[in-house]
């Protein structure tokens, strides 16, 4: 699983946020997958406390690129920040491409919908 990680991660084009800038925001068609890499963002919608990620190495807008939905909240870098994205198209290529891809995201998925239970329970 860590060769298909690395794979996947190597793949991304790296980007770098300041604080204060959205790398989306709520509502929005979901166009790109972004795997935060550094930095600290907030994850805010009108219907819960904001979620602050620092540190956290997750993928965001994984759920709904996969699901084909717009973005249930935004995203906000509060410092400067680097992420790894990953367009559409490119998302499915590399879940066909490598034989483990979709269960090293399907994992994925399953730690951010844990890490986010946890946080609104």
């Amino acid at each position: 699983m860590l060769e298909t990680e690395r794979k996947i991660l190597a793949s991304g084009i790296e980007l770098h946020f300041k604080g204060g800038e959205y790398l989306y925001r709520k509502g929005q068609e979901a166009e790109f997958v972004f795997y935060l890499k550094d930095g600290k963002f907030e994850l805010a919608d009108e219907r819960h406390k904001p979620i602050i990620l620092d540190g956290f190495r997750y993928f965001l807008g994984l759920e709904e690129i996969l699901s084909d939905k717009q973005h249930r909240y935004s995203v906000k870098a509060l410092s400067n920040a680097q992420v790894l994205v990953f367009e559409k198209s490119l998302l499915h290529t590399l879940l066909y491409e490598y034989d483990l891809a979709q269960r090293y995201f399907m994992l994925k998925m399953c730690d951010y919908m844990s890490f986010q239970e946890h946080v609104y329970e």
